[in-house]
């Protein structure tokens, strides 16, 4: 995937001759490398900054690799196939799995030959809920539906950083593609189920959470919601209100913000607004993936925004 990424305002990309000219990714922390072999050498990365978290798409190369992570808040780390081939401190990466490393932690490393991994580094992850210990590198096995999400939301943010560079400057764009990156390395990570604390659920305090979350989206009808600022101002972590809205409207908390967002735009398309309206009004509403918005548009009301615009101003 690397190859197919170019340069922009928003995407740095650094791509290394051969392994005397090779610099390691400075912002995750200190490393040494050693090589196996220089054969077919192409390391190289990508990188890009969102409003509280930086991705890294790195080409790597056989080596050895003593390195010591760096991180105030988490750096969870992936293969973006299955084919990779790493030992961490003796253990062989197998697949589906994340990496989570959080505070300064060592590594010993071994990379018996190429692979494409990505490095996510969060400033913060307060209130999330995510397991792991400060210190200590943590390969945590997932599903392989949910690591697949988190590759693909990934891979959209990267290109999008390749090639649209301009809405990557829009500060509610940015919001939103670190919101639904969040959810999806919160689903990665996610260990019980939505009976969560104590193994039982108090539905009267689920109830009461989720009319203060309806509450909070009614007295803010134009700010694209961070699940991280909404959990804070209701005093629980965000696995705690996400589990409320699974166990009182059957979604996850993502999927509900994303109906009502969808919602709010059908709303706002029937009023017959200008034709050429629709593409603010959708990233207003936090839809920064035109494509996306589309189909999840039709999948969920059965015609196309453009369709419903055009129904709305005939009348």
């Amino acid at each position: 995937m690397l190859d197919q990424l170019l340069s922009s305002r928003v995407l740095t990309i650094s791509r290394s001759p051969d392994f005397d000219h090779f610099r390691c990714i400075e912002r995750l922390g200190d490393a040494r490398s050693i090589p196996l072999h220089w054969r077919n050498f192409a390391a190289g990365y990508a990188a890009v900054t969102l409003k509280s978290c930086s991705i890294f798409l790195q080409r790597t190369f056989p080596r050895i690799l003593q390195t010591r992570y760096v991180a105030t808040g988490a750096i969870v780390a992936f293969a973006m196939d299955d084919a990779v081939s790493v030992i961490i401190d003796g253990v062989e990466v197998r697949q589906p799995s994340v990496l989570l490393l959080r505070g300064e932690v060592p590594c010993e490393i071994v990379e018996p030959r190429a692979n494409l991994i990505v490095f996510i580094k969060f400033d913060a992850i307060d209130g999330r809920g995510w397991p792991g210990e400060v210190g200590r590198a943590e390969l945590l096995p997932t599903r392989l539906a949910e690591l697949a999400a988190l590759r693909s939301v990934t891979r959209d943010i990267l290109l999008l950083a390749s090639n649209s560079a301009d809405l990557l400057q829009q500060p509610q764009v940015v919001e939103q593609l670190e919101e639904s990156l969040l959810h999806a390395v919160d689903q990665t990570l996610q260990r019980s189920s939505p009976l969560g604390e104590g193994g039982r659920v108090n539905l009267s305090q689920y109830l009461l959470l989720v009319r203060k979350l309806d509450e909070y989206l009614r007295d803010n009808p134009g700010k694209i919601p961070h699940s991280t600022d909404i959990a804070g101002g209701l005093g629980v972590s965000v696995r705690t209100l996400n589990n409320a809205v699974v166990a009182i409207r059957g979604l996850s908390m993502h999927r509900y913000l994303r109906l009502r967002r969808l919602w709010s735009v059908r709303q706002q398309l029937v009023q017959a607004p200008p034709a050429d309206a629709l593409k603010a009004i959708a990233l207003a509403n936090g839809f920064w993936h035109m494509g996306e918005f589309r189909t999840l548009y039709r999948d969920l009301f059965g015609e196309t925004p453009q369709q419903t615009l055009e129904a709305a101003r005939r009348q």
